[in-house]
């Protein structure tokens, strides 16, 4: 399964997990989907933390995976710790098990 294509479930909506929605720190700039380089992943419990790239600025967005989710948040880390310098649109692209 492509990343792009995993969904996760938040109340009755199913929601992609990827591309990630992102924050930035400072300033009116937007970061639009699929946008920017992957900088960092750091893992909390189901939720991926990260930080990307974009036109010099970083951003900060999180991808959530359910306990009992196929792929699982072991296999979505892997990829993405992986995928560390890579464009987000081609991260999407990506196979995860």
């Amino acid at each position: 399964m492509k990343l792009r294509d995993v969904t996760r479930t938040s109340g009755m909506a199913i929601m992609h997990i990827w591309p990630p929605q992102l924050l930035v720190q400072i300033g009116p700039m937007t970061v639009p989907p699929g946008e920017g380089v992957l900088k960092s992943v750091k893992r909390f419990g189901n939720r991926l933390s990260l930080t990307v790239e974009h036109d010099g600025q970083k951003a900060w967005g999180g991808v959530d995976v359910q306990g009992d989710q196929r792929p699982s948040v072991d296999a979505v880390e892997k990829v993405l710790k992986a995928s560390v310098g890579k464009p987000i649109k081609e991260i999407g692209d990506l196979d995860v098990a």
